[in-house]
This record gives C-alpha cells, sequence and structure tokens, in this order.
C-alpha cells in the first residue's frame, strides 16, 4: 500500500486528493467523498482508515478534497461556497475518476459527500458503477438543483443510523448548526425511490444482527440495499471513537466492510 497525494488544475482551481495504491493490479477505484467541513484527509481519520483496507482487494482508494471543505451537491438548500462560486465539481471528480482507468468506479460518500454522489449519477450518469451512501438519503421533493431524467441503473448501498442529529432517520430538516441543507426524504423513503429508478420492485427485509435492519429492493436492473442501525449517529461505523455531538457509534458493523460485500470487493 502506497499513500501519495496528488493534483490536476480544473476550472481554475487546484483540485487535490489522497491516493492509496494496492501492491498489485487495479480491481476497482474507490472514491471516498468526505462530508461538511472535512477534507480527504480528515475522512480518512474519521473512518479509522477502514476503507484504507480495501487495497487488499487491489482496489485503487482515493480521498479527494472538496473546495472551502465542501462539495458543490445537488441540494437547493445548500448554499456554501462551493455552491456561490459555480465550482464544478462533476467535472472534476469526472476527470479524476477517467485517470485512472480503472475496470469499475465505486463511490463513498457521507453526509455532503453522499449528496454530491448523487449529483453524479443525475449529471453524470455512467461514471460510477454504484454508490454507497453514509448519512446521505435523496432530499424532498423540491430541494433538487438537477434531476435524474437520465438516469441509468446503478447499484445503491445506503447505511444511516436512527439516532442521527442531522440528518433526520424519519425525514424532515437536514441542518449542521445554523446551515439548513433543506429538507430531505427517511432513509426508508429514499432508499424506496432509488429502487424504483433502477425498477427494482421485489422488497424483502432482515435483521441480520439485533438492532440491525437491512432493507433490499431486487429484481431490477440493479438492487439497492439500506442498512439500518439502531442508536447510531451521524457518521461512518468504523472503530474510531468520534465526537459525541454527531450522536453515538456503533460496533454492530463496519462501513468499509459492508461496501465490500455489497459491491463484491472482497
Amino acid at each position: 500500500m502506497t499513500t501519495t497525494r496528488r493534483s490536476l488544475l480544473h476550472d481554475g482551481h487546484e483540485r487535490t486528493w489522497i491516493e492509496v495504491a494496492p501492491e498489485g493490479d487495479v480491481a476497482a477505484l474507490v472514491v471516498f467523498l468526505h462530508g461538511s467541513l472535512q477534507s480527504g484527509n480528515v475522512a480518512r481519520a474519521f473512518t479509522g482508515k477502514t476503507f484504507d483496507r480495501l487495497t487488499e482487494a487491489g482496489c485503487m482508494v482515493v480521498y479527494p478534497d472538496g473546495i472551502g471543505r465542501h462539495f458543490n451537491d445537488l441540494r437547493r438548500g445548500f448554499t456554501e461556497s462551493a455552491r456561490t462560486l459555480g465550482i464544478d465539481d462533476v467535472g472534476f471528480l469526472t476527470r479524476l475518476i477517467e485517470s485512472y482507468d480503472a475496470p469499475r468506479t465505486i463511490g463513498c460518500g457521507f453526509s455532503n459527500g453522499g449528496q454530491m454522489l448523487i449529483r453524479m449519477l443525475f449529471d453524470a450518469p455512467g461514471t460510477l458503477d454504484g454508490i454507497a451512501l453514509f448519512g446521505s438519503s435523496m432530499p424532498a421533493e423540491g430541494n433538487t438543483i438537477c434531476s435524474p431524467e437520465n438516469w441509468l441503473p446503478t447499484p445503491v448501498l445506503a447505511v444511516q443510523g436512527t439516532a442521527d442529529p442531522i440528518v433526520p432517520y424519519e425525514g424532515g430538516i437536514a441542518a449542521l448548526g445554523e446551515a439548513n441543507r433543506g429538507e430531505t426524504r427517511s432513509a426508508p423513503d429514499s432508499s424506496a425511490y432509488f429502487a424504483g429508478l433502477n425498477g427494482a420492485g421485489e422488497h424483502s427485509s432482515a435483521e441480520p444482527i439485533p438492532g440491525v435492519r437491512v432493507d433490499s429492493w431486487t429484481g431490477g436492473q440493479a438492487p439497492v440495499e439500506l442498512w439500518s442501525i439502531e442508536g447510531m449517529g451521524h457518521l461512518v461505523p468504523s472503530p474510531k471513537k468520534l465526537d459525541p455531538r454527531i450522536g453515538p457509534g456503533t460496533d454492530k458493523v463496519v462501513g468499509a466492510e459492508l461496501v465490500a460485500d455489497f459491491f463484491g470487493l472482497a
């Protein structure tokens, strides 16, 4: 495993990211997008470097940096500098992904990063071969600046805590302090929405671990899976101990392992 900081010039901005490369051939590219007020380096530490371990399965793992510690996601209620400056994150991420020419690309995103991945599916369909959303549910109708009119069926894994204090599991206003991000759908409604776009109409549920519910939508061109973690806050599940203000952690699952299992990266 080799770690390198890389950059490219896009739309007048130097865009940077951390690259964690496997020892041998690259089987897949994993792009992890950080949340609000984070960076690629912070996200790597925030997840306890658990996504770095995907290099053992031949994955190239990259952690891009947003401008002003944010990505210009799809929410109409998003007002950070990435939006007011008109940052072209869709173009930047497309160029970054194309530069690796990997057999397939999986996007993983936390909070603002997850919202950016949804925008990628809307505005650059086919760029990603699957996405994993952590603490990121589909905005409510009317709270988006783009639409899925060109949607291509794409596997979606969603992981959300029922005690998330920032992106409410049951839906409602998503907010980070005084920064109102607008209304979001509930976690189940969000996953059902993606399942509808994928034509995945067969729904089932299970509880593989006490306090962990898994809802699956299959039967279409691409599956959707929602992992609901009872009592977990706004985070990516990992052994890392985090600030209690974002809600409780969990030892029931590890987000990177869920990604590896769902997308067959192990």
